[in-house]
């Protein structure tokens, strides 16, 4: 049987409470690379985004162009088709006057149906231009307004821009730099980790503070060797590489992309203007080739032509002006200035939210 003394021996031999602390003090540059590659992953993140709107915002505005272009052409080609049956008509009423074979009046009819198909050919081609953009929008319009004059203030074309400040070489930027932190973190783990722990351990055996324990140690973590470190920043170094060689080659291509707009944008001048000239010359045949057939010194197949010359003179003139716009649509796009040219908010995100 156990006495109260043998009962005070047994808690002799007891331990009281103990606490104990550990705090890393240094890690040569693991947290300095985790966090660098953290933040800089989630401004690349936020810079992707910005892309999206972009690539989006100009997706819109060329689907829009599409739209306007298509029902351009829809009207042009129901104005052909207006006045080869003005024509017919005519030639209609020479036929029953005898004047005219009825060989002509069929030959007309053949024209009025070629241009009856390629009317119905446009509104096809409008009809999925508008649905291509009802789907990017989420609903079909109306009336789409001409864009000529918003398109007018948009960026000539006349200077290079500049490519730092687009989302998408950002973002690419920004993935080099996390690419560069994780070298370091990489490096980092070929040394330990050095640490502080303290502790308080209380005697329950006496009352008496200096029986209690308190100790402080430094303490050294990590593998004394580890082959495969060497391996970690040979890895971390060509990520970075290869990063570097992403933003190049987004810099080529953004490069790339706005000296075709310039040229489709020179071109387009000049193209506008052949077609206009031709336009107008063969409106002025189109009168005189009229009068010279009702007094016989032009066939009426030279008299359809230059209906068909006006007609692909015209498309062709409105292709080219289309052609302008999305060229500028895309060079606006370039310089990082089309979501606020177009009334959109300029960044989706905050410029110091963006930089944390």
């Amino acid at each position: 049987m156990l006495t109260d003394r043998n009962g005070s021996g047994l808690n002799q031999n007891m331990a009281g409470p103990s606490v104990f602390l550990q705090q890393q003090v240094w890690d040569f540059g693991r947290s300095r690379g985790e966090i660098g590659a953290a933040r800089s992953t989630t401004s690349q993140r936020r810079f992707e985004l910005e892309s999206v709107a972009d690539q989006l915002a100009e997706q819109g505005a060329l689907a829009f162009l599409e739209v306007r272009r298509f029902e351009q052409l829809s009207a042009e080609a129901a104005r052909q088709v207006e006045e080869l049956e003005r024509l017919r008509e005519l030639i209609g009423f020479r036929v029953r006057a005898g004047i005219s074979d009825k060989s002509d009046l069929m030959l007309a009819d053949v024209r009025v149906e070629s241009a009856r198909g390629e009317a119905i050919q446009a509104q096809t081609a409008l009809a999925i231009a508008s649905s291509a953009l009802a789907n990017l929008i989420g609903g079909v319009a109306l009336t789409y307004a001409d864009p000529s004059a918003e398109i007018s203030r948009f960026e000539a074309g006349d200077e290079e821009p500049d490519y730092e400040r687009l989302p998408a070489i950002a973002a690419a930027q920004e993935a080099e730099n996390a690419a560069a932190a994780r070298i370091g973190q990489a490096k980092a783990e070929r040394y330990p980790r050095l640490g502080l722990q303290m502790g308080y351990t209380r005697n329950n055996y006496t009352y008496n503070t200096r029986d209690n324990a308190f100790t402080a140690l430094v303490t050294v973590t990590g593998d004394v060797y580890r082959r495969g470190n060497r391996y970690l920043v040979d890895a971390a170094e060509e990520d970075r590489r290869a990063a570097d060689a992403a933003r190049e080659a987004a810099i080529l291509e953004a490069r790339g992309k706005a000296l075709s707009a310039r040229q489709e944008i020179r071109a387009g001048h000049l193209r506008i203007a052949a077609y206009s000239h031709q336009e107008e010359q063969a409106i002025t045949a189109s009168r005189i080739f009229f009068e010279e057939y009702k007094l016989g010194k032009r066939t009426l197949t030279e008299l359809l032509n230059t209906q068909l010359e006006i007609y692909r003179a015209a498309s062709a003139r409105i292709v080219a002006e289309h052609d302008i716009m999305g060229a500028r649509v895309r060079f606006e796009n370039l310089c990082g200035t089309l979501r606020p040219s177009l009334g959109l908010p300029a960044r989706l995100i905050e410029e110091e939210d963006l930089h944390g």
